[in-house]
């Protein structure tokens, strides 16, 4: 599936200060969108968004902090966009944990909140100590949305901190699905 990323500007023109250095660019929201779905996140602070590389993952957009690449990362965070068959998203998150049990007996799953402001949200940390560290969330946007969410923190072997978390769940605070006949252009 080609997916797309287009960068909103934030409005008005970055101007000069009177004492000659630039104003930093704040980043505006990312879109991504792909074959029948379209979605909007705040790109952090200090994280790159990569579209060219999310498709290895099976995802529609993968960050990473600045400074690393997809391949030579510390922490990355994929965002996933899969086709809803009920509105059981927690029954989603049991399933997934029971087949992560099945390919790694010793996992321990921890909670984890990570809500979004408009979607129910379920999520976990899913820990093989000294060993991989996953955090998963699951966002429902409801029932008139026929796809679901999911966002995952890879952190290796390491667990996340504090920056890493919060990275994380603003990210997740802040996506939001965008109806395709809202995303159309006027006729």
């Amino acid at each position: 599936m080609k997916q797309f990323v287009f960068f909103l500007m934030i409005l008005g023109a970055l101007t000069m200060p009177a004492g000659g250095a630039t104003e930093e660019k704040k980043p505006g929201p990312l879109v991504v969108y792909g074959d029948n779905f379209m979605f909007v996140i705040q790109e952090p602070e200090g994280w790159t968004a990569d579209i060219e590389n999310a498709p290895k993952l099976s995802a529609g957009v993968v960050l990473y902090r600045e400074g690393e690449t997809f391949e030579k990362h510390g922490v990355l965070i994929a965002i996933r966009v899969a086709k809803k068959v009920d509105e059981n998203t927690a029954d989603d998150l049991a399933h997934d944990m029971k087949e992560f049990r099945n390919l790694y007996p010793d996992v321990q799953f921890k909670a984890l909140k990570a809500p979004n402001p408009s979607y129910a949200s379920h999520a976990k940390v899913f820990a093989i100590s000294k060993s991989r560290y996953d955090y998963v969330a699951y966002l429902n946007p409801g029932p008139v949305t026929p796809f679901l969410f999911s966002v995952t923190m890879y952190t290796g072997k390491n667990q996340a901190g504090n920056k890493e978390l919060k990275a994380y769940k603003d990210v997740i605070k802040s996506l939001e699905f965008i109806p395709q006949n809202a995303a159309a252009p006027p006729r």
